[in-house]
């Protein structure tokens, strides 16, 4: 049994006290964003993004009612909160001096390179950084995991992923149950890319389910295409940034060959994306995309005020792909499809996917 303190009171992060409470003790924070989710569960509510009831023995606090021994007295952190609040969560555990055997990243996401051209980093990179002392052994948590169907106890295959492998299989001692299945490896890096350029590369897929009707709904054609395309290029963008990673060097040759051994083609890739374009934040922009509708239209109307991961990531992607497609240390080629999304993003322009550019 361990002491375990999320960060943040979302669906996933709150899925996860799930599983987190059948042998461990559980405290679920909320970030200043989330005081009607803790304020429900007090009363003894269900949750209102989930709807389902969270385990009665976690216990729910306000970001008001924080204290450091919610921190210092953790085992374990879990930093389940949106992308833009990640710089709390690493304030909170900073601010509090905490010092936890394991942090968890269920946030998903990347951050633009130092300086801006560079390739970008992931998360688990960027929250090592930002605190003074090392805070812990950091585990990167990705796969295909529908929050509300985590909660409900259905069953969930993911991969933990950690440097040092044994923290992940530490985490997975902590976390497995019958219904919540964990794999681990060791490349944090490629586990952390894969899972944040899946959200990113499912806007293009999903813009498929709309954009080619058929007779009985959309075309299974183009969006297979598309699929198979974006595990491609996510298994070709998660190498790359690995592989820039300081102190080691870009392979120029047939990055595509290399890259078929990564997540990319697993949980944290292939199957992540499978769940992520049958539903979700970010499919629904990319079938809005799929309309004929441009970024702007959409963010200012029907997905006002909706926190949407995709396209922050492509943000911190873009300088740094750019640059790495001019030097050739990356082949823009075999990239169209994170091309034509890029641009859709940084022109705000209508989505369109030229599907001569797929290999012949």
């Amino acid at each position: 049994m361990a002491n375990i303190a999320i960060l943040g009171a979302g669906v996933m992060a709150s899925a996860l006290a799930v599983p987190a409470a059948q042998a461990n003790a559980v405290t679920l924070i909320g970030s200043p964003l989330d005081d009607h989710i803790i304020t429900a569960l007090q009363r003894g509510e269900q949750h209102p993004g989930l709807r389902v009831a969270l385990p009665a023995s976690v216990d729910a606090v306000h970001a008001a009612d924080l204290k450091a021994d919610h921190l210092t007295g953790a085992d374990v952190i879990v930093i389940g909160v949106s992308s833009p609040g990640v710089d709390w969560a690493a304030g909170q555990i900073e601010a509090h001096k905490a010092r936890p055997g394991i942090v968890a990243l269920v946030t998903k996401g990347l951050v633009a390179g130092v300086p801006a051209d560079a390739p970008p980093r992931t998360y688990a990179e960027a929250i090592d950084g930002a605190l003074s002392q090392p805070a812990g052994r950091i585990v990167g948590i990705g796969g295909p995991c529908i929050a509300r169907e985590l909660a409900l106890e259905l069953p969930t295959r993911v991969s933990f992923a950690c440097a040092d492998i044994d923290a992940a299989n530490d985490l997975r001692a902590l976390l497995q149950t019958h219904y919540y299945r964990i794999t681990t490896l060791a490349d944090a890096t490629a586990l952390e890319a894969c899972a944040a350029l899946k959200n990113f590369m499912c806007i293009g897929v999903s813009a498929m389910l709309e954009a080619f009707a058929v007779d009985d709904g959309f075309a299974k054609n183009p969006v297979a295409a598309l699929f198979n395309q974006a595990v491609r290029e996510i298994a070709i963008l998660s190498d790359w940034i690995g592989k820039s990673a300081p102190g080691l060097d870009v392979n120029k040759g047939d990055m595509l060959n290399d890259a078929m051994k990564l997540p990319a083609f697993d949980l944290a890739g292939l199957g992540d994306l499978h769940v992520t374009v049958g539903g979700g934040r970010n499919s629904r922009l990319g079938r809005y995309l799929g309309q004929g509708l441009c970024l702007s239209e959409v963010m200012d109307k029907q997905m006002k005020g909706v926190t949407v991961e995709c396209v922050d990531t492509g943000r911190q992607l873009l300088a740094g792909f750019q640059v790495a497609c001019q030097r050739g240390d990356l082949q823009s080629r075999e990239l169209p499809l994170t091309q034509a999304i890029l641009s859709s993003i940084d022109l705000d322009s209508i989505f369109e996917f030229d599907f001569t550019q797929l290999p012949g």
